[in-house]
């Protein structure tokens, strides 16, 4: 196969996993497009509270904290909640607010691996269209991640 030929397969590839990865996150997450964000919760030894490194995106007929996957600043945000006590006490200032998706910090995506194996029953490994779900993910909600994680 010559160069031209692999391209166009590559191309060809390329466009034809975007609307299927759609498709089927349509089809295997009922409400997909009618998500709902706000700031994500971790459990701080005195309870819920909130999370200023983590959006958490939610389909509309789950609970608030069952996320689909979270929009996290990738620098701060720590999956096991271990923040300075100072984030227990008070209510951080940012989660007075909505959470801002556009906001560069929070610049890195993790799915959850649960949702991601039914993604890979209908498509096959993650290497396939993990950045193609990036892109989507993106584009659908006004996010501007540039990584994007399982867990």
């Amino acid at each position: 196969m010559n160069l031209q030929e692999t391209i166009k397969r590559i191309l060809k590839e390329e466009t034809k996993i975007k609307p299927i990865l759609n498709n089927t996150l349509n089809m295997l997450f009922d409400g997909f497009d009618d998500i709902y964000h706000t700031w994500a919760d971790f459990n701080c030894g005195m309870g819920v509270c909130c999370d200023q490194y983590a959006v958490g995106f939610t389909l509309p007929s789950d609970y608030y904290d069952n996320y689909l996957f979270k929009l996290v600043d990738g620098e701060h945000y720590d999956d096991d909640g271990d923040y300075p006590e100072e984030f227990i006490d008070d209510l951080p200032e940012p989660c007075y607010e909505s959470p801002d998706v556009r906001d560069l910090r929070f610049n890195t995506i993790i799915f959850y691996e649960v949702f991601a194996e039914k993604i890979e029953d209908y498509l096959g490994p993650k290497s396939k269209w993990k950045m193609e779900l990036l892109e989507l993910i993106n584009k659908k909600f006004g996010c501007e991640a540039t990584n994007i994680i399982f867990i």
